[in-house]
């Protein structure tokens, strides 16, 4: 989606540090001083638009409790939960590595298709195989062996296996208050300094939701602001209005400390953006029964 500049400041094209371009694309947002805003892609195989999981759903419910939620553990092998693709650009070639939205049966794909954002958070932020591209492209042009390889590779990753398992099978983890849902979604405004200019990117991985918490429920709670975040219909046109006043003042590209003043100023606008709330409340809402956790006031 192209938006006016945030900044009118002449900078060259940022390039994301990572191997992963398609992911990039699907996964980040991002303003550049003096040029004009790079949207990102939705997930291919879930329109944005139409949220197939609202057509599957109903087929899940009848395995599900009074409450909506999975009474039936998943068995199906975890390996078969992500998809990789072979893809090239410019004559290069790059993989795109990703959860898969319908990975098998009807109540898993009910859910796997409404949490995919979320899902998608997990993946890119702690799965250890997006850091071994260079070693499965070396496999090609053997797919075989490649794909046999990814799937090595997700199955000795113990620590995120436990973790995305813990959303495929709904183990209840701490509640989500409001307050700090609000606080974690405006960490996905990200105003920062790359390349030596101000930028801000609203993305999967560039920010510092992170370092917010290192409780066992917080990845799925950044997971969920995440996916109510990337869910809004104009999220540069809120963080236009979040940054505002600053803008003349970041032409100037403002020292480390007054950058930071300004983040922290925008994170405070935005977690109390009646746009940003309602997006977060209504995300609850439509996701609640796959969510393995509660959002509580």
């Amino acid at each position: 989606m192209d938006r006016m500049p945030l900044f009118n400041v002449p900078i060259q094209p940022t390039i994301v540090n990572r191997l992963h371009k398609m992911r990039s694309e699907r996964t980040s947002r991002s303003y550049l001083p003096g040029m004009n805003n790079i949207g990102g892609q939705d997930h291919e195989r879930v329109p944005k638009t139409s949220f197939v999981w609202l057509l599957v759903a109903g087929m899940a419910m009848a395995a599900c409790g009074s409450n909506g939620r999975s009474t039936t553990r998943n068995t199906i092998p975890f390996t078969d939960l992500f998809t990789i693709r072979v893809d090239s650009a410019g004559g290069e070639t790059y993989l795109n590595m990703q959860p898969d939205s319908v990975p098998g049966d009807s109540q898993l794909n009910a859910r796997c298709t409404a949490l995919y954002n979320y899902h998608d958070y997990l993946f890119e932020n702690y799965a250890q195989v997006l850091w071994k591209e260079k070693e499965l492209l070396a496999i090609l042009p053997d797919t075989v062996a490649m794909r046999t390889k990814f799937h090595a590779l997700l199955e000795s990753d113990t620590a995120f296996r436990k973790l995305y398992m813990r959303s495929i099978d709904q183990d209840t983890v701490a509640p989500l208050p409001m307050d700090s849902a609000f606080w974690i979604a405006a960490h996905f405004f990200y105003l920062h300094r790359m390349n030596g200019r101000p930028t801000a990117h609203i993305c999967v991985g560039i920010n510092k939701v992170k370092e917010m918490s290192g409780t066992v429920a917080h990845p799925y709670h950044a997971a969920f602001c995440f996916m109510a975040v990337w869910g809004m219909d104009d999220t540069f046109g809120l963080l236009d209005q979040a940054i505002g006043s600053f803008k003349d003042e970041l032409k100037t590209n403002p020292s480390d400390e007054r950058l930071i003043e300004m983040q922290h100023a925008v994170y405070h606008t935005l977690a109390h953006s009646p746009e940003l709330r309602k997006a977060v409340l209504d995300t609850y809402k439509q996701k609640a029964r796959y969510l393995n956790f509660k959002l509580v006031k």
